[in-house]
């Protein structure tokens, strides 16, 4: 059986702020912004802009198993907020969709899974085939809340999300062994290649 965003999540823009967003350091809230987010669907808050929020209305505290969906720039993707990844009180930006599987729908739906979902390639296809704008591509808040999606039972929902973090993992990893072999041989090159003082070698 297929199913919309909409049928399972509550969708809401990110915190209104009016302008820039006005960093802080005695600020009493974080900001979720995209450059802390990335593609592979992960949260950064290890260096989040603090900062005041004007205004009375309670924000959207951003919570364990909220989806923070890029809805303006070169990319949408959807970011996935894990246990403990965000510090306190925590907003996301206006360039993010907020969505929230609904309560009752966590028996037929992982948030982890269905932010997984977003980023594979049918929902992008979706989105690219939906954006809007030429200079400044966005996607609206009725095409995210169509998205299409499928569910299949929740074990097997599990499975992909496992699958996806040893991925994720295996990424890292190579990652930190091309660094590690590229300051090897940087370090070579300076050895090898930069003046000595008193032999001559150049």
């Amino acid at each position: 059986m297929g199913f919309k965003l909409k049928d399972i999540a509550d969708i809401r823009l990110g915190h209104p702020f009016r302008g820039s967003i006005k960093g802080d350091e005695d600020g009493d809230v974080h900001v979720v912004q995209v450059r802390d987010t990335n593609d592979s669907g992960e949260v950064n808050g290890s260096n989040l802009v603090r900062t005041f929020l004007a205004g009375r209305k309670k924000p959207d505290w951003l919570q364990k198993d909220d989806i923070l969906f890029v809805a303006k720039g070169a990319k949408h993707y959807a970011a996935f907020v894990e246990e403990g990844a965000l510090p306190g009180q925590s907003v996301c930006s206006p360039h993010f969709f907020l969505v929230r599987v609904k309560p009752k729908k966590h028996i037929i739906a992982l948030p982890a899974f269905i932010a997984w979902q977003l980023n594979q390639i049918p929902a992008q296809r979706y989105f690219f085939n939906s954006a809007e704008g030429s200079l400044y591509v966005s996607i609206r808040k009725q095409v995210l809340e169509d998205t299409p999606l499928v569910l299949p039972n929740i074990e097997r929902q599990r499975q992909l999300i496992s699958m996806q973090l040893c991925a994720l993992n295996e990424k890292k990893t190579l990652q930190r062994l091309i660094e590690n072999r590229q300051q090897q041989i940087n370090a070579i090159a300076k050895n090898e290649l930069e003046p000595h003082s008193g032999t001559g070698r150049v």
